[in-house]
């Protein structure tokens, strides 16, 4: 199915999801812990997934190999582009997954840091201050 490691990727934005719920203390809903993960996950399956007509074929990982870049197949340009552009988009796809957990594992592991120095023991002020981080986000995004 490819080289990318959608299981891993998957676990790891469900994985920071529950740790903003569990060491953060957010309030998250059980749906919104686990739709990012599963609308990857299912778009890798889409991706995946052979066409109807091959399911009950007798060897089907031989209909589905590609051959190597320097065996030259009779292709078009255009043939080659639109085989290219699905590719790299869900290359785009994955590193913006990537990026994704990178980014919230670094600011879950400072928020958590923050909580455990700064507001040790002050439940109410760490809460507020999540809270007026949250409102910061949605006024920036709603200016134009």
């Amino acid at each position: 199915r490819g080289a990318y490691p959608i299981h891993e990727l998957c676990g790891s934005m469900t994985a920071l999801e529950l740790a903003k719920r569990d060491v953060l203390g957010l309030n998250l809903p059980l749906w919104r812990m686990l739709l990012p993960a599963v609308v990857i996950h299912g778009m890798a399956n889409l991706k995946g997934m052979k066409p109807i007509f091959k399911w009950n074929s007798g060897t089907p990982w031989s209909e589905l190999q590609m051959s190597p870049w320097y065996v030259s197949d009779g292709s078009s340009l255009t043939q080659v582009v639109s085989k290219a552009v699905p590719k790299v988009m869900w290359f785009v796809i994955m590193g913006r997954v990537l990026g994704y957990c990178i980014k919230n594992y670094y600011m879950i592991g400072r928020k958590a840091i923050k909580r455990a120095t700064t507001f040790a023991g002050k439940n109410a002020a760490f809460s507020a201050e999540l809270h007026a981080t949250e409102l910061l986000k949605r006024t920036k995004k709603d200016k134009p």
